[in-house]
């Protein structure tokens, strides 16, 4: 009987505060405090993402039935052949925990006034203009990696690794979208089906119902986004587990985020979508943002 009592009045209530408290610690329920500040050398807003880890890529299985939803014939072909030689079905594969210590990461893509100051302090010529014109607070447009990188060093920055740029946009809890698990066409730039025809990208922070966990805004749609790495379809097998930074070399650099012209399925706009392109190859769907490592908030 006493054993009963006390299970009832003291250990029941223990353990249902135990239950909370550790529901509420745990990383994936903590509610996430938007932290921003000015960087000095260009005046961007960044937004803080506090270290620890979060799942990267998708799981088995995903990359054929992507591919097949886009009839993507010639991705569903590279995935089966990866497969035949004992790779991975998909390049997002396999999913797996990274940590990554916090950083700083731009709030909002480079825009077109920041590039152009940016070229005014390094004598620097900016791109050919895209068919819509400069405009100030559009992303800057038809920059090459080898472009960006040297503005992001000019502001004292660098380009987000692929690690860090899927986890500012999926966070702690492996949303699909940044906004969430649903797809959304009125939540970025986009040309996908159910949503009027874009013929070019929006100002940056037009969406800001689709931001990110952390703040960043516009990490789906508007532009495809510069990420340091080098591509590797299978570098996730191998991948460190802690501030991963891509492959030593490669052909082509990561993309991230889909852009304002994709009419495909909304496949492409997904945190874990990863592309790759020449480096030297400027387009008026290619931007960027940047990271600052430190110091924290």
């Amino acid at each position: 009987m006493r054993r009963k009592l006390f299970r009832a009045r003291i250990l029941v209530p223990l353990a249902a505060v135990l239950a909370t408290v550790l529901w509420y610690w745990h990383p994936w329920q903590r509610p996430i405090v938007i932290r921003e500040r000015i960087n000095p050398r260009d005046g961007a807003a960044m937004v803080w993402v506090p270290a620890g880890s979060f799942r990267m890529g998708t799981g088995a299985g995903e990359g054929i039935r992507d591919a097949a939803r886009r009839r993507d014939w010639r991705d569903m072909r590279d995935v089966l052949w990866r497969r035949l030689r004992g790779g991975v079905e998909s390049d997002e594969e396999p999913s797996h925990a990274v940590y990554l210590d916090g950083y700083w990461i731009y709030k909002y893509e480079v825009t077109v006034a920041q590039y152009r100051v940016f070229c005014r302090a390094t004598k620097r010529h900016m791109p050919e203009a895209p068919s819509w014109g400069w405009q100030d607070h559009h992303p800057i447009v038809n920059i090459t990696w080898n472009d960006a990188a040297a503005y992001a060093a000019w502001a004292g920055a660098s380009l987000p690794t692929e690690a860090q740029w899927e986890k500012a946009a999926r966070g702690p809890d492996g949303r699909i979208y940044p906004w969430g698990n649903t797809w959304d066409g009125a939540k970025c730039r986009n040309s996908a089906v159910g949503t009027n025809w874009a013929t070019s990208p929006s100002p940056v922070g037009s969406f800001p119902a689709g931001a990110g966990p952390y703040g960043a805004q516009d990490m789906a749609g508007n532009v495809w986004e510069w990420c340091a790495d080098w591509y590797d379809a299978e570098y996730y097998r191998h991948a460190p587990g802690r501030n991963p930074t891509g492959p030593a070399t490669g052909t082509g650099r990561v993309l991230r985020g889909g852009s304002w012209n994709f009419v495909d399925p909304p496949d492409f706009f997904r945190c874990a979508n990863r592309f790759r392109s020449d480096p030297l190859g400027g387009f008026d769907r290619l931007g960027f943002r940047c990271v600052l490592a430190s110091p924290g908030p």
